[in-house]
């Protein structure tokens, strides 16, 4: 990642924007410690973005979903589903 001093980034800010918006962050250092980061939209964009896993995206599907509308199965019938399910056999012995 490149550093600039914040002397440097007052005085080349143009440049600076240029190298963030071609996906290189640049650490701003005040006395040789880093004190910020300049990044583009798209990286900060994808660092607050929410974590995106299939069980999210579950979860998130079944909060959101519209509980009038009829997706196929009552609550009853997914409840008889999932008991019929059996859970295979399983034992950590060898």
């Amino acid at each position: 990642m490149k550093t600039s001093t914040i002397a440097e980034a007052k005085n080349n800010l143009s440049r600076l924007i240029r190298q963030v918006d071609d996906d290189e962050p640049v650490h701003i250092t005040r006395y040789g410690k880093p004190v910020a980061v300049m990044m583009s939209e798209a990286q900060y964009k994808a660092l607050i973005s929410p974590v995106k896993n299939i069980n999210s995206a579950i979860l998130n599907w079944q909060s959101d979903r519209d509980k009038s509308i009829d997706h196929g199965f009552t609550e009853t019938e997914l409840s008889d589903i999932r008991a019929e399910v059996v859970a295979r056999e399983f034992t950590w012995e060898e």
